[in-house]
């Protein structure tokens, strides 16, 4: 699964829980929903940002091994 494709997954799944929140009687499902959109949609603008760390934390690693051979 690419970055973009993760990402989207995450919004689509915001999405549907915003609906779900919208439709809830009770006020804690409405929260409870509305909370897990809003850590979903902030997840999906992560996802990039993470996934540079990540690729720069494994060139540094890479480097260090070929200094030390």
């Amino acid at each position: 699964m690419t970055d973009e494709q993760l990402a989207a997954m995450h919004k689509l799944l915001a999405e549907y829980h915003r609906r779900l929140a919208k439709e809830a009687v009770l006020d804690v499902v409405q929260q409870y929903h509305s909370d897990l959109a809003q850590r979903l949609s902030d997840e999906a603008t992560l996802i990039p940002r993470r996934t540079a760390i990540v690729a720069r934390l494994h060139e540094r690693e890479q480097r260090e091994k070929d200094k030390g051979e």
